[in-house]
């Protein structure tokens, strides 16, 4: 049974709905019950079967929507912030997993230009699975976490130059090389007409819109310059995702930028939720079941053709060994630009509906296997630092007695450190950055390298001797441990920690430590007890209120 736009869009999003619930039930990311949801609704399962032109055409509002979110919150500042590393790393790692994939495909029997997109969908990395897998505090805190993000962001760029290149090299032509140089040209045309002119008319335009204070004309004119401008670069021959991206990278620097994107993203969930709906109906079951020995294949070039080359590219870079493996964890996955490439190649006629499958197929397995992988890759840096027990030398700066622990150097950790110091308290921190422990070094702080539930260097911290254990790390099973372990060999040290939610709060409390910090929760309390105040309320019933929860 096949309906019109209207039944197509209830059918997707219904399904989109309950499965993609069923997928957060599950601890998976939505995108992956959306998926499913394609695949009820399309042509390979009985019932409501959606129109497939139809989604295909609400699929591209959604890719259109995707990259102008992204443009917008583009940074070049972020992005210089991330360091050569990750600067020539990433484009390294995604030119070898993708040669590769592309060797890979062309020994099953691919054509070139379509082995090129295969080699491209398992290179890339998805943002969304990264943030879903590791958690907003480990992208930001930890270094292995702050890599990988830095990682996916010019990863991100690396895909836009992929869709503009091979999306010229997908149309048959007797001088490939002049074509793609002129598709790049004409790119290049239109980047900087948006970027120069845009910048300033774009922003002028949404400017005057503002001053109307009509909402809804704002949102319709959001709508108009991201939609617009996409499909005007579609009609230039340039891809709709690139058009969207420097439609968004025109507004980045706009003084409205964050209310742009404020009323975007809705509108970007809404229709990219079709987007990967219409993967779904793209998706033929059978083949991926006849073909899966090839479905396992790419999959182990999305992790291992990943993994390998990262945690060589890291380590060569002088990080350690365990912070390398942890980076490939996070990287070793595919997600929403892979499937953006894999959609591009078959709009263009580069791949074939089977191969889209497979590739798809390959695709979807990587993101459920991307927890397992993050947390294995986890469990062999732990393995690695306890074999290594490296540390650097502290003869010159033997741990003190009855002092203070501090787990966790960040911003949180130094200020602790620095008031510490102010009243001539002995302390020492622990901190997983080498980076930041060699500079803290240099300027003499009690900072030792290491791993904070490693035993060994719990042990050099002085842990047996110490009088208080502050934790202050967002990896809270290496605080489970560091507190395990403390309060064994030093049972009559008091032991602070923060903590991120009630339950890993219980936990803590359970192993035995008496004062636990919700940052939030912090804050709450803090405005809370200020707007009291100003209603004339003491400090003594505020207190019996926050100690309520009324």
């Amino acid at each position: 049974m096949t309906g019109g736009l209207g039944l197509t869009l209830f059918a997707a999003l219904g399904a989109a709905l309950v499965l993609g619930a069923m997928a957060h039930r599950l601890r998976l990311p939505p995108m992956f019950g959306y998926i499913v949801a394609g695949l009820v609704v399309g042509p390979f399962t009985p019932g409501i079967v959606a129109d497939r032109e139809q989604v295909l055409e609400l699929a591209d509002i959604g890719v259109a929507l995707l990259m102008f979110s992204i443009g917008l919150r583009f940074s070049l500042r972020e992005l210089a912030s991330v360091g050569p590393l990750v600067l020539i790393g990433a484009p390294i790692q995604v030119a070898i997993t993708m040669t590769l994939g592309t060797i890979t495909a062309l020994l099953l029997g691919r054509e070139l230009v379509e082995s090129l997109f295969v080699g491209a969908i398992v290179s890339i990395c998805s943002s969304v699975v990264l943030v879903k897998v590791a958690g907003e505090s480990v992208l930001e805190t930890l270094l292995a976490g702050r890599i990988a993000l830095g990682w996916s962001i010019v990863q991100d760029l690396v895909t836009v130059v992929l869709v503009v290149v091979l999306s010229a090299l997908a149309v048959e032509s007797p001088n490939p090389l002049l074509d793609v140089a002129r598709s790049t040209a004409i790119a290049l045309g239109f980047v900087a007409l948006v970027v120069l002119l845009g910048s300033r008319v774009l922003t002028w335009l949404l400017e005057r819109i503002a001053r109307l204070g009509s909402r809804e004309l704002f949102i319709v004119a959001v709508a108009l310059i991201a939609l617009g401008t996409a499909f005007s670069a579609s009609a230039l021959g340039v891809s709709v995702a690139l058009g969207a991206f420097i439609a968004g990278l025109a507004l980045a620097d706009s003084d409205l930028a964050a209310s742009v994107l404020g009323e975007v993203v809705p509108l970007r969930e809404l229709f990219a939720t079709v987007f990967f709906v219409s993967i779904g109906i793209l998706l033929e079951p059978a083949a991926v079941i006849s073909d899966w020995p090839v479905v396992l294949l790419l999959l182990s070039l999305i992790v291992v053709g990943k993994w390998l080359p990262i945690v060589g590219i890291v380590t060569a870079a002088g990080h350690r060994p365990a912070v390398a493996v942890r980076v490939g964890g996070l990287i070793a996955q595919s997600g929403e630009f892979s499937f953006v490439l894999a959609t591009v190649g078959l709009q263009v006629g580069a791949i074939d509906p089977q191969t889209f499958s497979l590739a798809m197929g390959a695709t979807v397995l990587s993101i459920l296997l991307a927890s397992p992988m993050f947390f294995a890759s986890g469990r062999l840096a732990d393995m690695l630092e306890r074999r290594s027990a490296r540390r650097p030398q502290l003869d010159d700066l033997p741990p003190p007695r009855r002092h203070v622990v501090i787990l966790g150097y960040g911003r949180v950790g130094r200020q602790i450190g620095r008031m510490l110091e102010s009243r001539s308290f002995p302390w020492m921190a622990v901190d997983i950055d080498y980076p930041l422990v060699r500079r803290w070094r240099n300027s003499r702080a009690p900072v030792l390298y290491g791993d904070a539930g490693n035993p060994s260097v719990l042990d050099a911290a002085g842990i047996a001797d110490a009088r208080m254990l502050i934790v202050a790390l967002p990896d809270q099973v290496a605080a489970r441990q560091a507190v395990t372990y403390a309060r064994r060999h030093n049972p009559r040290i008091e032991i602070a920690a923060r903590a991120h939610s009630d339950a890993d709060e219980a936990e803590l409390r359970r192993l035995g430590v008496a004062r636990v910090v919700i940052a939030e929760r912090q804050l709450g309390d803090e405005l809370v007890r200020h707007a009291l105040r100003r209603f004339g309320v003491s400090d003594r019933e505020i207190d019996v209120v926050l100690r309520r929860g009324e």
